[in-house]
């Protein structure tokens, strides 16, 4: 080693010296060398929007099989994913896009591995890359993907060490076919961990998602994904990952018995948690009258005068009838106190409310198309000012229970009420959103600055430390890697980090 420090030290005399800029055409160029933490990348993710019905598409009959194919990803609607449709997501105002997944559930072509089809990782790729040329930020899941995980993971006679491997090796596979992408690429783990139902292969009963025992399996499962992406290394060290509550519920992540903080990982604040809704159900949900409620067509003060028995006021919550309106502020609120004041970003990885045919119900679809926007408009706002990122759930067509935002055929806008509320929620919760996450700097302890050029050869070289030690095995670029400030001897150069 001392031979070693001699030779580099000498070599510096007769070696140029490199500072080394970032590359431009991102939101901040901390973002090429996965430098920015959770909270600081959550101030350009909002609002968001999910490509729903699309790759997550799955049959639970072809679990650990390659029997669906890239055909899939129109088996649930109807269109081919674009370039042209993910920039017009864009052009009206999204900022990211959640692409559910499916893997397990026809794209496995080894069980033992969990090797992934190539054709289909291939096709998660372009649309990825879609996404980032119109520099939307993009969260790649592993959906209900069959059952397989989400209800056959959390029975009380499941293979918890099995699960726990198939979801180490599933996650290995998908961090390594994605790490060369930069922080606009975010992972997370599952989706509605205890939601949905059972795979043919399911073993018992599903254990009672409001208990420890559930949310200490979760964590389990959530140590396990973390710890997996972060072993493939390179930009997957020290990408954002995202975590699910108990039925990704906001009351049961707000639980004493789900703690986000138990989780070990490797990076510093570079977690994220998530939660879905869909509430209150007999409004956003609820297709025909029950013995208990009837559907709600219209939104406290946006329904016709008098119509109260389809008004949603009040809503029947913790035994108590609670305002409609500060029902909606209690669980942002709830989102807030938990997890964004203590370091954590809230994504609400799905949210919508059914658009109606009100002559179904005798009802006035002008008022009910009016309390569909205020709802879309009171979620995404409250939720942007609590600091929680929102993604409308999208499916491309319209009936119960979706609905189409968007027409991706045309690319065009599918539902004017819905989106008008989404806009407009946007709009009302941007200031107090940007409070909470304020544009982050660009000055960074990683590589930033460039009159470094990559030499036109493939030759690959190790990178030490000015005081001889490895700081990587052989790479061909030095700018793929996050280094601290520093001096560095890369390739016969001496390389200064500032």
């Amino acid at each position: 080693m001392k031979k070693l420090l001699a030779i580099l030290l000498f070599s510096l005399a007769f070696t140029p010296i490199y500072i080394i800029r970032a590359q431009s055409g991102v939101d901040n160029p901390r973002i090429l060398q996965m430098d920015l933490s959770a909270t600081e990348l959550a101030h350009f993710m909002a609002p968001g929007w999910n490509l729903g019905n699309t790759m997550e598409a799955c049959n639970s009959n072809y679990l650990f099989t390659n029997k669906a194919g890239v055909g899939s990803e129109t088996s649930w609607q109807g269109s081919k994913t674009t370039q042209q449709f993910v920039s017009l997501l864009k052009e009206k105002g999204f900022n990211s896009v959640r692409i559910p997944c499916g893997w397990v559930a026809g794209h496995i072509v080894d069980k033992e591995t969990m090797k992934i089809d190539e054709a289909w990782m291939n096709r998660v790729k372009e649309i990825i890359d879609y996404c980032l040329n119109a520099n939307l930020y993009v969260v790649i899941n592993d959906h209900w993907d069959g059952g397989w995980m989400e209800y056959d993971g959390f029975t009380d006679k499941a293979n918890v060490s099995e699960k726990k491997e198939q979801l180490r090796l599933l996650w290995t596979n998908i961090a390594n076919a994605l790490k060369d992408y930069d922080e606009r690429v975010l992972f997370a783990g599952l989706n509605e961990p205890g939601v949905g139902g059972a795979s043919p292969q399911a073993v018992g009963s599903k254990l009672d998602s409001d208990g420890s025992a559930f949310a200490n399996r979760l964590l389990e499962y959530e140590q396990v994904f973390i710890d997996a992406v972060r072993a493939t290394g390179g930009k997957n060290a020290n990408r954002v990952l995202i975590v699910q509550t108990p039925e990704t519920n906001i009351d049961k992540a707000y639980s004493n018995t789900f703690d986000v903080s138990q989780l070990r990982d490797s990076a510093k604040d570079r977690l994220m948690v998530e939660v879905h809704f869909y509430d209150p159900y007999i409004f956003t949900m609820m297709k025909k009258d029950e013995s208990w409620g009837k559907v709600a067509l219209y939104w406290k003060g946006h329904g016709p005068s008098g119509n109260w028995d389809r008004t949603c006021n009040t809503i029947w919550y913790n035994n108590s009838n609670v305002d409609a309106n500060k029902y909606l502020q209690d669980m942002m609120n709830k989102l807030k106190t938990k997890f964004v004041n203590k370091g954590y970003p809230v994504i609400i990885g799905e949210y919508a409310a059914s658009r109606k045919d009100a002559s179904l119900y005798a009802g006035d679809q002008e008022k009910h198309n009016e309390s569909i926007t205020y709802w879309y408009s009171q979620v995404t706002g409250l939720a942007m000012k609590a600091g929680v990122v929102p993604f409308v759930w999208d499916t491309n067509y319209r009936g119960y229970p979706h609905e189409a935002v968007f027409n991706r055929s045309s690319v065009t806008i599918d539902d004017s009420y819905i989106y008008q509320g989404l806009h407009e929620g946007s709009l009302e919760g941007s200031t107090q959103f940007q409070n909470i996450y304020p544009r982050p700097s660009e000055a960074s302890t990683a590589i930033k600055e460039v009159s470094y050029q990559k030499e036109n050869n493939t030759k690959k070289e190790p990178v030490y430390s000015l005081d001889g030690r490895l700081v990587s095995t052989p790479i061909e670029d030095i700018t793929t890697l996050s280094l601290a400030a520093g001096i560095y001897l890369f390739g016969g150069r001496k390389i200064v980090i500032k």
